[in-house]
């Protein structure tokens, strides 16, 4: 019996493959403490069964893969096994976490023995495009090609997809294997992984490859040495682990020209329907608008659309209904935003038309779509006459004021007449203070109307506004356990936040440009890679999922974090 990884010297998050073999039946078998690692997969059982020598042997492999979480020595340790009545431990295994060496050894064996069968066993990975917008949705199959007889099989490293937003598309539990041709030959061949990706930003993105290890039962070539060599045939099971070529994709910036102020990076092929419930109602009753965003593209990073309201209508956070799937063809779907509309006054309310604009990748320009218009008629209403919409209780929403005051029926105090008023100091404040209070708002005007016209600046006061949005949002799904869309909020959050404070353009934001911008602020190095260390890690968590409880709150600690020293120390 034995413990074996593929490398003991690996950087934070990246894969290697832990083993334990043993050679007999195995009763039971007892994991190890990994808590300290993510687990990418396993326990992953196979067995083998073999004549050698005319003597019948088995054996049983229990295999992970898993990536380091955080840097420094950590003892993987506790796994047993019992077998014939007895327990066996096996020996601890140290790895070192932080100091990844990528050609090791059993790299360079793998590669080796890769490179002998490559005509009978290989990879492929094909894209549908590679030249792409930013934004635009481009899908990824990875095959494994063979003429082997494959006995035992696993993915020892699914690719990085570094600067691409992800959306798997749902595989068979049972891998289909059916019949292709390459090159004129006929191969056995299965797909391993569906991907629909979104680049996040222009320039060359690389697909890295995936790995795949297989073991391969191949005729044994030495002389037989017993009957029962003849009989079953004698063979031999030897590992094999090939991978899939590193892809190029060429992802082109989105044009200038003819972009809309509205737009705030969608990219697809859409269409939107707005209703309301009722458009006659009373005073602190509630109406219901709602937003329907449907087509192909990637439905699940659309915001909210900003509402013009009158200043007498209120509203709420809108309620996100997502019908959302992914195919090879694309992600298509709808998101629904349901926003509570509540006037607060009797009076007829002009809802302004929402707008979406969105960039089409096929017609190359920009397009924008419009609602309709909404007039709603609100009567006077009675105190307490509220009603519940979409599951919002009408003790949750506020009555406020009042149309008819109450009589005073204490007694009034009476003052003897002074001076007259007229021509009083008294008498010409208040003549004068509307003049007063006009220079006052022209000149307040004025000032919001040039900053408002500062972009950079508009940028730089929203940022953390925007920034804390997405992290209430993503501890909203800490608790609903959605790892998937709580990394999309954290990002968002991250390079938005960033984006907005160094008002650095949305196709210009990777970590070269973010980092030298920061430095440029005088942000220390410290800071700089604590920020970059936590977006690879939220990056390498939305394709490698962990059953861990309490990763989701760590992450969401360590943004609280950055974004607070980011805060204190831009300048």
């Amino acid at each position: 019996m034995r413990a074996t990884v593929s490398k003991l010297n690996v950087g934070v998050g990246e894969r290697f493959n832990l083993e334990f073999k043993f050679d007999g039946k195995v009763e039971r078998f007892t994991p190890p403490d990994l808590s300290q690692f993510v687990r990418i997969s396993g326990p992953n059982q196979s067995s083998m069964s073999k004549y050698v020598n005319g003597k019948f042997s088995q054996g049983m492999t229990y295999s992970y893969i898993l990536a380091g979480k955080k840097k420094g020595k950590i003892k993987i340790s506790g796994a047993k096994i019992e077998a014939h009545g007895k327990s066996h431990a096996y020996d601890d295994v140290v790895m070192n976490i932080g100091i990844g060496n990528s050609k090791s050894t059993a790299s360079n064996k793998a590669g080796v023995k890769a490179k002998a069968i490559n005509k009978d066993l290989f990879m492929k990975a094909s894209v549908n495009k590679r030249n792409v917008y930013v934004g635009e949705g481009i899908s990824v199959t990875y095959t494994v090609y063979f003429k082997v007889d494959i006995v035992g099989n696993e993915v020892s490293k699914l690719p990085s997809f570094k600067g691409f937003w992800t959306q798997d598309v749902e595989m068979p539990k049972q891998v289909k294997v059916y019949t292709a041709t390459v090159d004129g030959i006929r191969y056995q061949a299965a797909d391993l992984k569906k991907t629909i990706l979104f680049p996040q930003r222009s320039g060359n993105l690389e697909l890295d490859p995936m790995h795949f290890t297989a073991v391969v039962r191949t005729r044994a070539t030495r002389q037989s040495r017993s009957v029962f060599d003849n009989f079953f045939g004698g063979y031999k099971d030897v590992e094999y682990t090939v991978k899939s070529k590193t892809i190029i994709i060429k992802v082109k910036p989105l044009p200038e020209k003819g972009k809309p102020r509205n737009f705030k990076g969608d990219v697809g092929k859409y269409k939107m329907v707005t209703s309301v419930d009722k458009t006659d109602l009373t005073a602190n009753d509630a109406a219901s608008l709602v937003i329907k965003i449907s087509g192909t593209g990637n439905l699940k990073l659309i915001d909210a659309l900003d509402l013009n309201l009158p200043p007498d209508v209120e509203t709420y956070d809108p309620k996100i209904t997502d019908r959302v799937s992914a195919k090879m063809a694309g992600v298509s779907g709808s998101r629904t935003y349901e926003h509570l509309l509540v006037p607060r006054h009797a009076g007829q309310y002009v809802i302004e038309p929402v707008q979406f604009s969105y960039f089409n990748p096929s017609q190359r320009k920009y397009i924008t779509l419009k609602g309709k218009e909404i007039m709603l008629t609100v009567a006077k209403g009675e105190e307490g006459a509220l009603t519940t919409i979409s599951g919002i209780a009408k003790e949750d929403l506020k009555f406020i004021g009042s149309d008819i005051m109450f009589i005073k029926n204490h007694a009034f105090e009476l003052k003897r007449k002074s001076e007259p008023f007229f021509l009083s100091g008294l008498f010409y404040g208040y003549v004068g203070s509307p003049f007063l209070c006009l220079l006052i708002f022209l000149a307040v005007r004025k000032r919001n109307l040039e900053q408002r016209s500062d972009v950079a600046f508009m940028r730089r006061k929203g940022a953390t506004r925007l920034a804390k949005k997405h992290l209430s949002k993503a501890n909203k799904y800490i608790k609903d356990s959605d790892r998937n869309a709580f990394y999309v909020e954290v990002l968002k959050c991250l390079w938005g936040y960033v984006g907005d404070k160094l008002n650095v353009p949305v196709a210009n934001l990777n970590k070269e440009n973010i980092r030298e911008s920061l430095l440029d602020k005088q942000v220390s190095v410290e800071s700089i890679t604590q920020l970059e260390e936590l977006v690879e890690r939220c990056e390498f968590a939305q394709y490698a999922p962990s059953k861990d409880e309490g990763e989701l709150q760590l992450v969401y600690n360590d943004a609280l974090e950055i974004l607070g020293v980011l805060e204190n120390e831009i300048t």
